[in-house]
């Protein structure tokens, strides 16, 4: 989602580059430079400062992600009963499995 938000914000600033660059006449240009200028200033800085908040922003660590579990060692509890309900605390390694009636990675 951030690298989207990216891709449009880069975008955008080529488009306005390439609008600046296109433009032919000097005369229309030294009329409007001050008011052009300072606007071209105002977005380069809404730009940058939208930019320093994109990279700060970190896409969710597989912690937070839904259906993922930590990994545990063999022998290690991997999972908790909760009345006639069992929990899974951790994934067990590969060639264990977490033995149900244990709740133990065996």
């Amino acid at each position: 989602m951030a690298s989207c938000r990216l891709a449009l914000l880069c975008l955008a600033y080529s488009l306005f580059c390439l609008q600046a660059t296109s433009e032919g006449s000097l005369e229309s240009r030294s009329t409007e430079s001050a008011n052009k200028s300072q606007e071209e200033k105002e977005l380069i800085e809404a730009l940058q400062d939208v930019l320093k908040k994109l990279e700060s922003k970190r896409t969710p660590s597989l912690e937070k992600k839904l259906g993922w579990l930590p990994s545990c060692d063999a022998g290690e509890q991997c999972a908790v009963r909760k009345g006639a309900r069992i929990g899974k605390l951790c994934s067990c390694p590969r060639g264990t499995a977490c033995n149900f009636y244990i709740l133990k990675c065996l």
